[in-house]
Protein backbone atom coordinates (compact mmCIF):
# COMPACT_ATOMS: atom_id res chain seq x y z
CA UNK A 1 0.00 0.00 0.00
CA UNK A 2 1.46 3.39 -0.98
CA UNK A 3 0.71 6.31 1.31
CA UNK A 4 0.14 8.55 -1.73
CA UNK A 5 -2.68 6.36 -3.04
CA UNK A 6 -4.09 5.81 0.45
CA UNK A 7 -4.09 9.46 1.54
CA UNK A 8 -3.41 11.60 -1.53
CA UNK A 9 -7.04 12.18 -2.56
CA UNK A 10 -8.02 12.91 1.03
CA UNK A 11 -5.21 15.48 1.20
CA UNK A 12 -6.51 17.16 -1.96
CA UNK A 13 -10.03 17.15 -0.49
CA UNK A 14 -8.86 18.66 2.79
CA UNK A 15 -5.97 20.95 1.85
CA UNK A 16 -5.66 21.86 -1.82
CA UNK A 17 -5.86 25.57 -2.64
CA UNK A 18 -8.21 25.03 -5.61
CA UNK A 19 -9.67 21.55 -5.17
CA UNK A 20 -10.46 21.43 -1.43
CA UNK A 21 -13.92 20.02 -0.81
CA UNK A 22 -13.87 18.08 -4.08
CA UNK A 23 -13.43 14.33 -4.61
CA UNK A 24 -11.05 14.08 -7.55
CA UNK A 25 -11.04 11.01 -9.77
CA UNK A 26 -7.23 10.95 -9.84
CA UNK A 27 -4.43 12.63 -7.94
CA UNK A 28 -3.02 15.60 -9.87
CA UNK A 29 0.58 15.01 -10.88
CA UNK A 30 3.65 17.13 -10.23
CA UNK A 31 3.42 20.56 -8.65
CA UNK A 32 -0.30 20.83 -9.41
CA UNK A 33 -0.88 17.98 -6.96
CA UNK A 34 0.51 20.00 -4.05
CA UNK A 35 0.47 18.19 -0.71
CA UNK A 36 -0.95 15.03 -2.31
CA UNK A 37 2.47 14.31 -3.83
CA UNK A 38 4.58 15.02 -0.74
CA UNK A 39 6.56 12.28 0.98
CA UNK A 40 4.48 12.60 4.14
CA UNK A 41 0.79 12.97 4.97
CA UNK A 42 -1.13 13.83 8.10
CA UNK A 43 -4.75 14.44 9.06
CA UNK A 44 -7.19 13.95 11.89
CA UNK A 45 -8.99 10.61 11.84
CA UNK A 46 -12.27 12.54 11.71
CA UNK A 47 -11.00 14.38 8.64
CA UNK A 48 -10.32 11.09 6.86
CA UNK A 49 -13.83 10.02 7.89
CA UNK A 50 -15.25 13.19 6.35
CA UNK A 51 -13.51 12.28 3.09
CA UNK A 52 -14.88 8.72 3.19
CA UNK A 53 -18.40 9.94 3.95
CA UNK A 54 -18.29 12.40 1.05
CA UNK A 55 -17.16 9.63 -1.29
CA UNK A 56 -20.10 7.56 -0.10
CA UNK A 57 -22.55 10.45 -0.56
CA UNK A 58 -21.31 11.13 -4.10
CA UNK A 59 -21.02 7.40 -4.90
CA UNK A 60 -17.35 7.83 -5.74
CA UNK A 61 -15.40 4.58 -5.82
CA UNK A 62 -12.54 4.35 -3.32
CA UNK A 63 -9.04 3.45 -4.45
CA UNK A 64 -7.93 0.00 -3.33
CA UNK A 65 -5.39 1.58 -0.97
CA UNK A 66 -8.05 3.82 0.57
CA UNK A 67 -10.18 0.75 1.25
CA UNK A 68 -7.25 -1.05 2.88
CA UNK A 69 -6.56 1.93 5.16
CA UNK A 70 -10.24 2.30 6.04
CA UNK A 71 -10.58 -1.39 6.88
CA UNK A 72 -7.40 -1.42 8.94
CA UNK A 73 -8.53 1.60 10.97
CA UNK A 74 -11.85 -0.14 11.58
CA UNK A 75 -10.12 -3.37 12.63
CA UNK A 76 -7.96 -1.46 15.10
CA UNK A 77 -11.06 0.31 16.48
CA UNK A 78 -9.62 3.71 15.62
CA UNK A 79 -12.58 4.37 13.35
CA UNK A 80 -16.20 3.22 13.57
CA UNK A 81 -19.58 3.70 11.91
CA UNK A 82 -22.45 5.42 13.72
CA UNK A 83 -26.18 4.62 13.59
CA UNK A 84 -26.51 6.53 10.32
CA UNK A 85 -23.80 4.41 8.73
CA UNK A 86 -21.32 7.29 8.67
CA UNK A 87 -17.65 6.85 9.47
CA UNK A 88 -16.32 8.67 12.53
CA UNK A 89 -13.34 8.58 14.86
CA UNK A 90 -13.68 6.22 17.81
CA UNK A 91 -11.61 8.65 19.88
CA UNK A 92 -13.47 11.91 19.24
CA UNK A 93 -13.42 14.27 22.20
CA UNK A 94 -15.74 17.05 23.30
CA UNK A 95 -15.58 20.40 21.53
CA UNK A 96 -13.30 23.05 23.01
CA UNK A 97 -12.47 26.69 22.41
CA UNK A 98 -9.66 26.00 19.95
CA UNK A 99 -11.16 23.55 17.49
CA UNK A 100 -14.81 22.81 16.80
CA UNK A 101 -14.08 19.14 16.05
CA UNK A 102 -11.42 18.39 18.63
CA UNK A 103 -10.20 14.83 18.83
CA UNK A 104 -7.02 13.19 20.01
CA UNK A 105 -6.30 10.79 17.18
CA UNK A 106 -4.50 11.34 13.90
CA UNK A 107 -3.11 9.57 10.85
CA UNK A 108 0.57 10.11 10.02
CA UNK A 109 2.34 8.52 7.05
CA UNK A 110 5.83 8.78 5.57
CA UNK A 111 7.17 7.25 2.34
CA UNK A 112 10.05 4.82 2.48
CA UNK A 113 13.15 5.92 0.57
CA UNK A 114 16.78 5.01 0.04
CA UNK A 115 17.56 8.56 1.21
CA UNK A 116 17.63 8.13 4.99
CA UNK A 117 17.90 11.87 5.60
CA UNK A 118 14.77 12.53 3.55
CA UNK A 119 12.86 9.93 5.55
CA UNK A 120 14.18 11.32 8.84
CA UNK A 121 13.24 14.91 7.97
CA UNK A 122 9.79 13.87 6.74
CA UNK A 123 9.20 11.75 9.83
CA UNK A 124 10.10 14.58 12.21
CA UNK A 125 7.91 17.03 10.27
CA UNK A 126 4.92 14.68 10.31
CA UNK A 127 5.51 13.86 13.97
CA UNK A 128 5.10 17.56 14.78
CA UNK A 129 1.69 17.48 13.11
CA UNK A 130 0.85 14.51 15.30
CA UNK A 131 1.86 16.41 18.43
CA UNK A 132 -0.29 19.35 17.33
CA UNK A 133 -3.32 17.08 16.93
CA UNK A 134 -3.04 15.30 20.29
CA UNK A 135 -1.43 17.83 22.67
CA UNK A 136 -3.86 20.53 23.73
CA UNK A 137 -1.13 22.44 25.58
CA UNK A 138 1.09 22.62 22.50
CA UNK A 139 -1.88 23.37 20.27
CA UNK A 140 -2.85 26.23 22.54
CA UNK A 141 0.67 27.65 22.41
CA UNK A 142 0.63 27.54 18.60
CA UNK A 143 -2.64 29.47 18.45
CA UNK A 144 -1.33 31.96 20.99
CA UNK A 145 1.74 32.51 18.82
CA UNK A 146 -0.42 32.93 15.69
CA UNK A 147 -2.95 35.28 17.25
CA UNK A 148 -0.90 37.24 19.79
CA UNK A 149 2.76 37.10 18.81
CA UNK A 150 2.68 37.27 15.01
CA UNK A 151 1.91 40.53 13.23
CA UNK A 152 -0.71 40.80 10.52
CA UNK A 153 2.09 41.15 7.97
CA UNK A 154 3.80 37.99 9.26
CA UNK A 155 0.55 36.04 9.01
CA UNK A 156 0.04 37.30 5.46
CA UNK A 157 3.62 36.32 4.50
CA UNK A 158 3.11 32.84 5.92
CA UNK A 159 -0.27 32.29 4.25
CA UNK A 160 1.17 33.39 0.90
CA UNK A 161 4.06 30.96 1.35
CA UNK A 162 1.62 28.10 1.92
CA UNK A 163 -0.56 29.11 -1.01
CA UNK A 164 2.57 28.87 -3.14
CA UNK A 165 2.78 25.24 -2.00
CA UNK A 166 -0.90 24.81 -2.96
CA UNK A 167 -2.26 24.74 0.59
CA UNK A 168 -5.72 26.21 1.21
CA UNK A 169 -4.28 28.45 3.93
CA UNK A 170 -6.28 31.62 3.25
CA UNK A 171 -9.56 30.11 4.52
CA UNK A 172 -8.34 27.27 6.76
CA UNK A 173 -6.73 28.74 9.87
CA UNK A 174 -6.00 25.38 11.50
CA UNK A 175 -4.10 24.30 8.39
CA UNK A 176 -2.08 27.54 8.44
CA UNK A 177 -1.24 27.21 12.14
CA UNK A 178 -0.48 23.49 11.96
CA UNK A 179 1.89 23.91 9.01
CA UNK A 180 3.45 26.93 10.70
CA UNK A 181 4.53 25.02 13.80
CA UNK A 182 5.75 22.00 11.79
CA UNK A 183 7.91 24.10 9.46
CA UNK A 184 9.13 26.42 12.20
CA UNK A 185 10.14 23.49 14.42
CA UNK A 186 11.80 21.27 11.81
CA UNK A 187 12.90 23.16 8.69
CA UNK A 188 16.69 23.33 8.31
CA UNK A 189 17.44 24.67 4.81
CA UNK A 190 14.36 26.13 3.13
CA UNK A 191 14.49 29.42 5.04
CA UNK A 192 18.22 29.99 4.56
CA UNK A 193 17.82 31.52 1.07
CA UNK A 194 17.94 35.31 0.90
CA UNK A 195 14.40 35.52 -0.51
CA UNK A 196 13.15 33.67 2.58
CA UNK A 197 14.68 36.09 5.09
CA UNK A 198 11.27 37.02 6.55
CA UNK A 199 10.45 33.37 7.16
CA UNK A 200 13.84 32.79 8.80
CA UNK A 201 13.18 35.66 11.20
CA UNK A 202 9.77 34.19 11.92
CA UNK A 203 11.38 30.83 12.66
CA UNK A 204 13.79 32.46 15.14
CA UNK A 205 10.84 34.27 16.74
CA UNK A 206 8.97 30.99 17.11
CA UNK A 207 12.01 29.33 18.69
CA UNK A 208 12.40 32.16 21.21
CA UNK A 209 8.71 32.00 22.10
CA UNK A 210 9.07 28.31 22.96
CA UNK A 211 11.48 29.18 25.76
CA UNK A 212 9.95 32.43 27.05
CA UNK A 213 7.97 32.10 30.28
CA UNK A 214 5.40 34.68 29.11
CA UNK A 215 4.25 32.26 26.41
CA UNK A 216 3.65 29.46 28.93
CA UNK A 217 0.80 30.97 30.96
CA UNK A 218 -2.03 28.52 31.51
CA UNK A 219 -5.75 29.17 32.03
CA UNK A 220 -5.23 29.59 35.78
CA UNK A 221 -2.60 32.29 35.40
CA UNK A 222 0.27 29.95 36.27
CA UNK A 223 3.10 28.65 34.10
CA UNK A 224 2.93 25.43 32.14
CA UNK A 225 5.49 22.96 33.48
CA UNK A 226 7.02 22.47 30.04
CA UNK A 227 6.36 23.26 26.41
CA UNK A 228 8.30 20.23 25.21
CA UNK A 229 5.48 18.07 23.83
CA UNK A 230 5.07 14.73 25.56
CA UNK A 231 3.74 11.61 23.84
CA UNK A 232 2.68 9.04 26.39
CA UNK A 233 4.45 8.68 29.72
CA UNK A 234 7.95 7.87 28.50
CA UNK A 235 8.43 9.49 25.09
CA UNK A 236 9.61 13.06 24.61
CA UNK A 237 10.09 15.09 21.49
CA UNK A 238 13.66 16.46 21.43
CA UNK A 239 14.12 19.90 19.88
CA UNK A 240 17.22 19.84 17.67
Amino acid sequence: MTQKMALGRASVFLEDVDLHGQIVSSIPSGRSGGAANYSGHNMRVNSFCTFLNRCKEETKELFGEEKVLRDRLMECKIMRTNKRGEYESSLAKDNDRWHPSEEQSAILAVCSSSDKKEVRDALIHEAMHGVFYVSRAFQKFCYWFWEESMTEEERKTWVNFLIGLRYNASTDTELAVNELQAYMATERKLFEASEAAELKQLQLKFSRAMTEKTSRVNDNGGLEASLTPSIGSSTKLVWL
